[in-house]
Parts: C-alpha cells; structure tokens; sequence
C-alpha cells in the first residue's frame, strides 16, 4: 500500500502529480490523506493498522505539527518519506525515514521535489512556486526552461487558482475536494493542458476566484501604515476560500508591508493569514507559533483559531517585529 499525504494547496498537490507522474502507483494500492489547506495535522489520520508495511509520502505539511505520529508510524510502515518547507526543528533520523527539507523562505515543496527528481517535470513545479507566492523562484525556473511571457502568466494564473481553492473553513467550503482535484489534474500531461483543456477544473475555478476576489477588494483595511496592511473578512464561505489568496495579491502589492488578513468565523473567533514583506520574507512562522493555533514558515504563515481580543495585540507584535 502506498498512502500519500498532501497539504490541500497548490504546493501539495502539485508536488504529488510530479511524484506520481515519475513514480506512478496503481490507484488500488493508493490511499489519498489531505484535506483543506490549514488541516495540516493530517497524519493522525492514519491508523497503525493501515501504515503496517506501507510506504508513506509527506508533502508540505510541517514536520513540528506531525512529528508524534511520524515517530508512531516510522515504526511499522516500510518506508517514510517526508518533504517540506514549514517548521521542523524537531525533525529525527530513523533508517526507515528519508527527509527532504528546506525552511529558506525562497524554496517550496514542490521545487524540491523538482530537484530530487532531478527537473524531471519542472512546469509543474513552477506553477506550484506562482501559487505559493514565490513569483521570483518561479521566474527564476521559467528561466532556465527559456519559458514565454504569455507561457509563464498560463502557469500562475493555474497555480493561484488551485492555490486558492485549498482554503476553507471545511471541503464544503472548496469548489474542490483537494483529493478529487489531484486526480482530475494527474490525466494532464502538462499545466498547459489543464489551462487549455475543456472540461478542466480551470474554468470552475477561474470563475469563482474572480467573484470571490471581488467581495474581498471592497472590505476595507483595519490597519494601513508603512508597515503593516491589515483587513477583516466576513464569516462566509467566499472570505474562506479567498483569505491566503488576497494575501498573496496584496503581499506582492506591497512588497515593503507584513499583510494580515483576518477572517471571521462563525464561533467569533478569528482564523489569521500573515505574509511578511517581500522584501524581508522572514519571521512570520516566529510570530504566529506564539499562537497556540499558529505556524508557518518564514515567508507565510497562519492563526486558525485566534479571539478577537488578541487581534490588535497580534497586529501590534506584526508591526513591532518589521519596524
């Protein structure tokens, strides 16, 4: 059995298709394990029972978030490989783990699975790298792929929509459940071809990002300085799916401002996306692991669950580490 467990967000879906297209698994002897982008305890989900000589792939969910279970399961599984860019400074060695992972805030798990594989399919890489907000580690791959202009817009425009249907308070909330998405995006050869194609989830996607894109530009900001950009969405299923997304936009927007995005939820509570400046893409994991709900990486990271008491002081503690 081979089960494979993926962050819900562009970067890990993408960086199972390239696994998957280089080392392909009969889908009888494959369990899916993902979920909404900020589920990203995902391996408690996996019994003892079923890990039991098994072969078990990480992707893009953090090491720190996980590392009980990986301990519980490295025992009776095969093999286990684990590949990330988030936190792991708990990370162990055992000879049935093998590890791949790089905090540097210019990297993401997609462009290592790139590497261990060698480029052997790197537009899907790239495209995972647009999605997550590295424009400049994505431009830099197109470059040595000699990619278009018109080429390179074709892949972002993929990556930020797969991108932002991975946030929601639930799948309920998504267009797509991230397991069914992969498998819809794993019969195309290449992006391209998603983009291009008919009867792809592009044209869902593309249709309902720009309408949720829409409510969020008319909300307006709770903190607007040379440092800090903040805004609040509404509890609804738009503000959900569209919360990391708008980060990104604005992020690059204003490459010299942390940007805080809160979005409401329906108990009252806040959930957080933080993006630090472009410019000095550090200490967002820093900040939101103060959090009990919070983690990321260096360049993004996130709250689920934070009381609307703590926003300010939040916002404060955003402002105080770019000053």
């Amino acid at each position: 059995m081979y089960i494979d467990v993926f962050n819900g967000d562009a970067d890990g879906i993408f960086s199972l298709i390239q696994l998957r297209k280089v080392t392909p698994v009969p889908a009888s002897q494959q369990l899916l394990v993902t979920g909404v982008k900020r589920d990203i305890s995902l391996l408690r989900q996996i019994s003892d029972k079923q890990a039991t000589g098994a072969n078990i792939t990480v992707l893009d969910i953090s090491f720190d978030k996980n590392n009980a279970d990986v301990e519980r399961l490295v025992n009776v599984a095969d093999s286990l490989f684990y590949c990330d860019h988030h936190q792991a400074s708990k990370l162990f060695s055992h000879y049935r783990l093998t590890s791949v992972i790089d905090t540097s805030p210019k990297v993401c798990t997609a462009l290592l699975i790139n590497t261990y594989l060698n480029q052997a399919l790197p537009l899907w890489a790239i495209t995972a790298a647009y999605g997550d907000g590295l424009d400049s580690s994505a431009d830099a791959l197109a470059d040595e792929h000699n990619l278009s202009v018109d080429q390179r817009a074709q892949l972002k425009q993929l990556g930020v929509l797969v991108n932002y249907n991975g946030y929601g308070a639930s799948e309920a909330d998504l267009h797509f459940a991230p397991a069914a998405l992969y498998q819809k995006l794993m019969a195309y050869d290449t992006p391209f071809a998603v983009v291009s194609g008919a009867n792809s989830p592009f044209a869902t996607l593309k249709a309902g990002y720009n309408a949720d894109l829409t409510h969020a530009r008319g909300c307006k900001p709770l903190t607007k300085n040379d440092k800090v950009l903040a805004i609040q969405l509404d509890n609804a299923p738009w503000a959900a799916r569209i919360s990391g997304t708008y980060g990104n936009i604005l992020a690059a927007e204003n490459p010299d401002k942390a940007v805080v995005i809160a979005t409401s939820n329906a108990d009252g509570s806040l959930t957080i996306s933080l993006r630090a400046p472009k410019n000095k893409p550090y200490g967002a994991a820093d900040i939101c692991s103060q959090f009990a709900t919070g983690g990321g990486r260096e360049g993004a990271a996130g709250v689920n669950v934070l009381p609307v008491s703590m926003l300010a002081d939040f916002i404060a503690q955003v402002q105080a580490a770019y000053c």
